[in-house]
């Protein structure tokens, strides 16, 4: 067997255990909810195994042009009910997690890069204006550097994206003049979102968010722009082909995802039932 066989199987094995300890996480969560919440949550969770169904034009554009810089009519803004989660890019412990109520993406389709930031819902709604202004100005600014760092048609690695979001967040505290206070209030939704809202793998949210552009190009493509040149082209396409190799693999593990969580509820109820 190839090196390379061997080195994806041994991800994707690992990475399935991961998960399985993820939705044993996701469903401790739900059960600290009401019946009728751990319901919805769960009806949530059965719609994203439709990646079409995850992601939404935002609803309150108004509300997020006023607070944001002109730079932010340039991007694609969506929203979803859910959370996004990953490895904690601060801690090397397979249990820490890192949640997300904002993701900002640039993704390779049809010939052109388009720009996207994404928001969780109940995010915007129970954000200030003040907070949701210094998420939406984080966003942009990582943005921007992703985008300097990606000129040089590489991926980035584990400790640079930890480079990135702590630099992004300095420049966007001095910018806004953000207080600890601030921080501490804006920490403290996350965590609660990240108990309330349900949670989904960070490489299912990423592809949901490559087929809701795929689904919405026709009046989406003004917002994109070409390759400056045949390197960042093949460095896309690349992109674009790593992303459609993966997509059976990343749909699986997250139906297992939800079986897990279903499985594990039984369980927790069974005798309450």
């Amino acid at each position: 067997m190839p090196e390379n066989q061997k080195n994806r199987e041994k991800f994707e094995q690992e990475y399935r255990e991961w998960i399985l300890l993820m939705a044993r996480n996701a469903a401790d969560r739900m059960a600290t909810m009401s019946q009728a919440r751990r319901i919805s949550i769960m009806k949530s969770y059965r719609d994203f195994r439709d990646p079409r169904l995850v992601f939404d034009k935002i609803v309150d554009v108004e509300r997020i042009m006023r607070l944001a810089s002109d730079r932010i009519s340039k991007y694609i803004i969506i929203e979803t009910k859910a959370v996004p989660f990953y490895h904690s890019i601060y801690s090397i412990v397979p249990g820490t997690l890192d949640f997300a109520v904002a993701m900002n993406r640039r993704l390779f389709i049809r010939r052109l890069w388009l720009p996207v930031i994404a928001l969780n819902s109940e995010y915007i709604r129970q954000s200030d204006d003040r907070i949701l202004t210094f998420t939406l100005e984080h966003e942009l600014e990582m943005s921007r550097i992703f985008h300097e760092i990606s000129s040089n048609l590489r991926n980035i690695s584990r400790d640079e994206k930890r480079e990135i979001t702590e630099k992004a967040m300095g420049t966007s505290i001095d910018k806004l003049k953000i207080s600890q206070e601030d921080l501490f209030e804006d920490e403290k939704l996350m965590n609660k979102l990240s108990f309330s809202q349900p949670l989904i793998p960070k490489p299912y949210a990423e592809m949901a968010m490559l087929i809701f552009l795929e689904n919405n190009i026709a009046e989406l493509e003004h917002y994109g722009s070409p390759s400056r040149n045949s390197e960042e082209e093949t460095f896309g396409e690349n992109l674009y082909k790593e992303f459609q190799e993966w997509s059976d693999f990343t749909q699986s593990t997250y139906d297992l995802f939800v079986r897990e969580i279903i499985a594990h509820l039984i369980d927790e109820y069974r005798g309450y039932s």
